[in-house]
């Protein structure tokens, strides 16, 4: 089973799907994973000021933060979770994590799904 927490429709092509779609209005080129509620997130909290650096001239000012993972609920066996790439790579060594990979794209170039689902670990 494949439970979506990326708070949007998620759609798999597969690995012979083209660069662009041109109109599967009815989604029958692909498997669709509709959102669960809530979805997972990532919170980014600020641990202050970094060091003040240059860049090409120009003074650069970095922060420290760390990523807080929330609503990403335990690992269950036969069970993995479709996230958003920021949080599969935060979460980084959870085997039951998928992140969209390989984007397909309509004629305008918006981004309507993937090729393959992928673990980050």
């Amino acid at each position: 089973m494949i439970i979506n927490l990326t708070g949007d429709t998620v759609r798999v092509y597969g690995p012979d799907a083209p660069d662009v779609i041109a109109d599967d209005a009815l989604d029958t080129g692909c498997t669709v994973f509709a959102a669960e509620v809530p979805p997972a997130y990532v919170d980014l909290v600020s641990l202050g000021r970094g060091e003040r650096t240059f860049h090409g001239g120009r003074p650069v000012q970095t922060y420290l933060v760390r990523h807080v993972v929330r609503d990403l609920p335990p690992s269950r066996p036969n069970t993995y979770l479709l996230v958003d790439a920021a949080i599969g790579l935060t979460a980084r060594g959870r085997a039951d994590l998928l992140i969209g990979f390989d984007s397909v794209h309509d004629a305008a170039g918006a981004l309507v799904g993937y090729r393959h689902l992928v673990s980050p670990c």
